[in-house]
């Protein structure tokens, strides 16, 4: 019964927005956020930097030598193309988000950062040309000393080493429960507040205003 009641209000299904602003109550976010700003909510990393093993690095370097291979049968149309990033004020909400997280959506990343044909032969063919042995040795380059454990062979303490063009696209589109419903459907005049992580593990944005 007391799940049914929280599942829904007067009779009607209730919104994720609504679940969220009740929990923000209940744990006095009011005092950290304006009330006339906007809740985006996020988790956080919160695993240990640990060193990269050379077997992490070894996996990576069959899983891009199997990768390359198969890209030399694809033709230039089936080559992945760039994503775009959000823009303006929604491209701020999302960086702010990001920087609070500090990588919780990596943590499926593995050691194959999500690598596959169509970005390494985007990656290949962008630019100056790249032969396969130039791209195997960019990607292991890009591994650090230190990564977070159970996360992405590129997650390292300031983030993901490779730059934006050597992501995957699933790197390049997702974004988690609450930031991805600000940036299909936020409202782009109205401020908004940050919050990453739950009440033991919380990081709060100043009022982001448009």
């Amino acid at each position: 019964m007391v799940a049914h009641t929280r599942a829904r209000r007067n009779g009607r299904p209730e919104k994720p927005l609504d679940r969220s602003k009740r929990r923000m109550r209940r744990q006095n976010f009011n005092t950290i956020a304006d009330d006339d700003s906007l809740p985006v909510m996020v988790p956080r990393n919160v695993r240990t930097l640990v060193p990269v093993s050379p077997e992490r690095v070894r996996r990576l370097r069959r899983h891009l030598i199997a990768v390359l291979r198969a890209s030399r049968r694809m033709t230039g149309s089936e080559h992945s193309a760039d994503r775009p990033e959000p823009e303006g004020f929604a491209a701020r909400v999302a960086r702010t988000a990001c920087a609070l997280c500090e990588g919780w959506c990596c943590k499926n990343g593995d050691d194959d950062g999500f690598l596959d044909e169509r970005t390494v032969a985007r990656v290949a063919c962008s630019g100056s040309p790249l032969d396969a042995r130039a791209v195997l040795r960019l990607y292991v380059e890009r591994v650090p000393e230190a990564g977070y454990q159970g996360s992405c062979i590129f997650h390292a303490k300031q983030g993901c080493t490779l730059d934006r063009p050597l992501r995957s696209d699933v790197c390049n589109s997702y974004f988690c429960g609450g930031l991805h419903d600000y940036v299909a459907n936020g409202d782009a005049v109205r401020p908004v507040t940050v919050i990453a992580g739950d009440s033991g593990n919380m990081r709060v944005s100043p009022i982001l205003t448009p």
